[in-house]
C-alpha cells in the first residue's frame, strides 16, 4: 500500500503543471494513462510525437522501426546522438523514451510494416499514428485503422509545410477520401526534403491530437489541418466522408 501511495504521489508530482489545466484535471490524467498508442516510425514526425506522448503519461506505447540510425538523420530525429549512427532506431528509442518516464510502458519493434504484419501489433490499442516519410505507409495505417475501427492521426511533410488529419472510422473522413493513393510503390516512397522544425511541428501536433482526443476535447476529425511554416500560417480545411470510399462500407 505504501509503494501505491508513493507511486501516486509521484505522478501527481510529475503531470502537475498538466493537471493544473481544467481540460485535464486529475480524471483526464487517469485517461491519459490508461490509453495505448501504436507509432509507425520513429524518425522525424516520430521523435517528437513519442518524446511528448511518454513525457504526457499516456499507458503504453508501441513503437515500429526498421532502420539504423545514419548521420543524415540527425538534423530532424531529435531521438538520436552521433554517438548512435550505425545502431538500430528502435533499441535507442525505447532507451530513451523509457529514461525520460520509466511508467509508460514502451514497447520496441524492429519490424517492416506491411498489410499482415501490422496486426500482430494492434491488439487493444486505442490510437494508430503515422509518423513514416512515405505514402505507401500513410495509406497502409489509414487502412488497418479503419478496417479495425481504430482511431489514427497521420500526418505529412515537405520542406516548410505540412497537414495532419484525425480519423475516426466509425464518424470522420479517412485519409483516403482527401487524398488519392500513389499508383507505384516508386511514387510512394520519393524522398522528399525536409526541414527539421518542419518535423518537430507536425510530429508534435500528431502527440497533440492524440491527448486531446482521448479527453474529448476538440479535435482534427473532418478537418485537413495545412501548415505553412514559410509563411507562418495555419489553415482549416473540413472535409467529409466519401460515400464511394471504402471507409464507407468498412
Amino acid at each position: 500500500m505504501k509503494n501505491m501511495l508513493n507511486e501516486k504521489e509521484s505522478d501527481l508530482e510529475r503531470y502537475s503543471r498538466q493537471i493544473l489545466s481544467e481540460s485535464i484535471g486529475e480524471d483526464g490524467q487517469k485517461k491519459l494513462g490508461k490509453i495505448k498508442v501504436l507509432q509507425i516510425g520513429t524518425g522525424g514526425l516520430g521523435s517528437p510525437c513519442s518524446l511528448y506522448l511518454t513525457a504526457a503519461g499516456i499507458g503504453e506505447l508501441r513503437i515500429i522501426d526498421n532502420d539504423v540510425i545514419s548521420i543524415s538523420n540527425l538534423q530532424r530525429q531529435i531521438l538520436y546522438r552521433e554517438e548512435d549512427i550505425g545502431k538500430d532506431k528502435i533499441q535507442i528509442a525505447k532507451d530513451r523514451l523509457s529514461s525520460l518516464n520509466s511508467r509508460v510502458n514502451i514497447k520496441a519493434y524492429k519490424d517492416y510494416v506491411d498489410d499482415e504484419s501490422i496486426k500482430k501489433y494492434i491488439n487493444d490499442i486505442d490510437f494508430i499514428i503515422d509518423c513514416s516519410d512515405n505514402m505507401r505507409t500513410k495509406f497502409l495505417v489509414n487502412r488497418t485503422a479503419v478496417n479495425n475501427n481504430i482511431r489514427s492521426v497521420i500526418a505529412g511533410i515537405k520542406e516548410f509545410y505540412g497537414q495532419i488529419l484525425t480519423i475516426n472510422p466509425a464518424k470522420s473522413a479517412c485519409y483516403q477520401c482527401v487524398f488519392s493513393e500513389p499508383e507505384s510503390d516508386k511514387e510512394a516512397e520519393t524522398p522528399l526534403p525536409v526541414i527539421g522544425v518542419t518535423a518537430g511541428v507536425l510530429g508534435t501536433l500528431e502527440a497533440l491530437e492524440v491527448i486531446k482526443t482521448t479527453l474529448g476535447l476538440p479535435n482534427l476529425e473532418n478537418q485537413l489541418l495545412m501548415v505553412n511554416l514559410l509563411n507562418m500560417t495555419f489553415n482549416k480545411i473540413k472535409v467529409v466522408k466519401d460515400e464511394n470510399c471504402f471507409c464507407s462500407s468498412a
